[in-house]
C-alpha cells in the first residue's frame, strides 16, 4: 500500500497546479455531487472545511479512502455474522435474536459511516471514463447502498406483515442481494485495474 502513496505523491509533485481557481484544479470528469461540494463555490470551500491546496485535499481523499477501506471491511464481516445470525432466527434458534438486533445497528451505522467517507472525500486526480475495477465497484455501490438503506424497514416490516413467511423471504433477499454485492465491491478494490 506504500507503493500507491509515494506514486501519488509523485504525482501530485510532478503536476503543477495553478492556484487562481479551485474549479481549475479539478480535473474533467468531476462527479456533480462532487463538483457541488468541492467545486470552486462548493460546499466545503464556503464553510471553510476545504484544504488550503490541491495537495492538501489529494491527501485528505487518501486518508479517507483508506479509512472507507477499514471500515468498509469491518462491516462486511459483522455484516456477514450477522447472515449467519439470521439464518439461525429462521431456523427457530432465536437464542441470539437480540444479537441480530444489535449487531444490525452496528453493521447499519458502519456501513453508512464508511458510505460517507467514500462520497465526500475530495475530487480524484484523473477521472477516467474507461470501464475499471472501481468504476464496477461504484456501480456495485448503488446497489447495496439502496439494499442497506431497506434492509432496517424490512426487518421491521417481519414482524408487523400480514405475511410473516412473504416479508421474510423478502428482508433475506434484499439482504444476501446486499451482502453479495458488498462483498464483490470489496474484492474489486483488491484488483490493480
Amino acid at each position: 500500500m506504500n507503493y500507491y502513496k509515494y506514486l501519488l505523491l509523485i504525482i501530485i509533485m510532478s503536476t503543477a497546479f495553478s492556484s487562481k481557481k479551485s474549479d481549475n484544479l479539478l480535473p474533467k470528469g468531476v462527479p456533480y455531487h462532487t463538483r457541488l461540494l468541492w467545486g470552486e463555490n462548493g460546499l466545503f470551500r464556503k464553510i471553510k472545511l476545504a484544504p488550503e491546496s490541491r495537495d492538501k485535499e489529494l491527501m485528505l481523499r487518501l486518508k479517507m479512502l483508506q479509512l472507507h477501506q477499514k471500515i468498509a471491511l469491518g462491516s462486511l464481516g459483522a455484516f456477514y455474522y450477522q447472515a449467519y445470525l439470521g439464518n439461525e432466527l429462521v431456523k427457530g434458534n432465536y437464542e441470539h435474536k437480540e444479537m441480530h438486533s444489535k449487531l444490525s445497528k452496528m453493521v447499519w451505522g458502519s456501513y453508512m459511516i464508511s458510505a460517507s467517507l467514500s462520497y465526500l472525500a475530495p475530487p480524484a486526480l484523473i477521472y477516467n471514463q474507461k470501464v475499471s475495477s472501481m468504476k464496477i465497484h461504484k456501480l456495485l455501490s448503488y446497489v447495496h447502498f439502496l439494499g442497506m438503506a431497506a434492509i432496517p424497514y424490512l426487518g421491521y416490516r417481519i414482524s408487523v406483515s400480514d405475511d410473516y413467511d412473504k416479508a421474510l423471504e423478502l428482508h433475506q433477499n434484499v439482504a444476501y442481494t446486499t451482502l453479495l454485492t458488498l462483498s464483490l465491491s470489496a474484492l474489486l478494490t483488491f484488483l490493480p485495474y
